[in-house]
Formats: structure tokens, sequence, C-alpha cells
């Protein structure tokens, strides 16, 4: 799918730094969604409409129309590993332990 020129055009304006802040600030939030979507914190049509209402995307670190894989779950799981968000790493391995009995 191709970027709207308007949203081309503003990435243009911004320096490196600004860019790559930009992209980390979309990957944390892409985790974080992801997680409160998996953990049934929050649903999908729920999670969309907050977003929206604070102009923001519904942006996540995985496809929700698919079947979770545990590749996506141990990718999620890592990330919160590195930022070192042990509880969530947790429930999310307790949760990947429950599907796989």
């Amino acid at each position: 799918m191709e970027e709207p020129e308007e949203y081309r055009d503003s990435l243009n304006q911004l320096t490196e730094m600004e860019v790559l802040v930009l992209e980390q600030q979309l990957l944390l939030t892409a985790f974080e969604n992801s997680f409160m979507l998996i953990t049934g914190k929050i649903t999908f049509e729920d999670l969309v409409i907050d977003k929206h209402k604070t102009g923001n995307s519904a942006i996540l670190a995985h496809d929700p129309h698919m079947a979770l894989s545990i590749r996506e779950v141990e990718n999620i799981i890592e990330h919160f590993v590195d930022l070192e968000e042990y509880e969530k790493c947790q429930e999310l391995k307790n949760m990947m332990d429950a599907d796989c009995k």
C-alpha cells in the first residue's frame, strides 16, 4: 500500500533523528497495543475507537485478522524483556503455555 503524498511530504521535513524517534515510538505503541489486545485488556474495536478519539492509529505488532503464532508472541515477549517489563513477559508466557496444553 502506498503512503499518501501528504504523509511522505511531512516525513521529508523531519531530520533523520526525528524519523528514528518517530519509528521507535510507533514500535513501542504497536507492541503495547498488541499486548493489551492479546491479554484481553482491550478489544480490537475499543482499541480502534480509543486511538481514533486521540487522533492516533491502532498500530499493532501482529495481524489481528490472522491466528496468533507462537513466534509472534515470542517476539512481543522479547520486546518487553528488552524494556525490562518482566510482568508483561510472564503474563504472555503464561498465556502461551496455557494455549499449548
